[in-house]
């Protein structure tokens, strides 16, 4: 009798342990679950918002208002750009060359990047959105259409507009 019970307590030991084990494993995986939906919806959120910055950025620009879309830009931009200088050329290159008021845009899903720099020269920056716009003009040269992928990076709690200068 009392090796039946030491073969039944290891067996009883043994199951115990396999079922801790399958306790660990479906709390492991509901941990990794609920991690992947918090950075789901922090990403989800973050794109939305990179979204946000580059219509408002663009909703400046058909009005013409060149110095508002001015202050979205990202440091970096600012310092590539003086504003006097961005609005001059803007309000150029749009009512002059193109022979338009404004124009009309759309814009593709965001994309995260991990890192990304704005030339060869600038350092490289980290959580970037990459988002591609289409501009439509309506010139006197006829209809066409500008593709530009823009960047969006946040700089001291704000996402600002970056534009790419390097051709890779």
């Amino acid at each position: 009798m009392v090796i039946v019970e030491r073969r039944e307590n290891r067996w009883f030991h043994a199951t115990a342990k396999k079922t801790i084990s399958a306790q660990t494993g479906v709390t492991i995986l509901t941990a990794v679950a609920l991690l992947a939906v918090v950075l789901s919806l922090f990403l989800s959120n973050e794109r939305h918002e990179a979204k946000q910055v580059v219509k408002a950025f663009y909703r400046y620009e058909q009005a013409g208002d060149f110095g508002s879309s001015w202050e979205l830009f990202h440091p970096q931009m600012k310092k590539k750009f003086p504003k006097d200088v961005y609005i001059q050329r803007r309000a150029h290159v749009f009512m002059q060359d193109f022979d338009v008021e404004t124009f009309e845009y759309r814009l593709d899903e965001a994309e995260h990047l991990a890192s990304w720099s704005m030339s060869g020269e600038h350092k490289p920056l980290q959580d970037v959105y990459r988002i591609r716009v289409i501009q439509t003009f309506h010139s006197t040269f006829g209809v066409f259409e500008l593709h530009q992928d823009v960047f969006v990076a946040k700089e001291n709690g704000k996402w600002s507009i970056l534009f790419p200068y390097d051709s890779s």
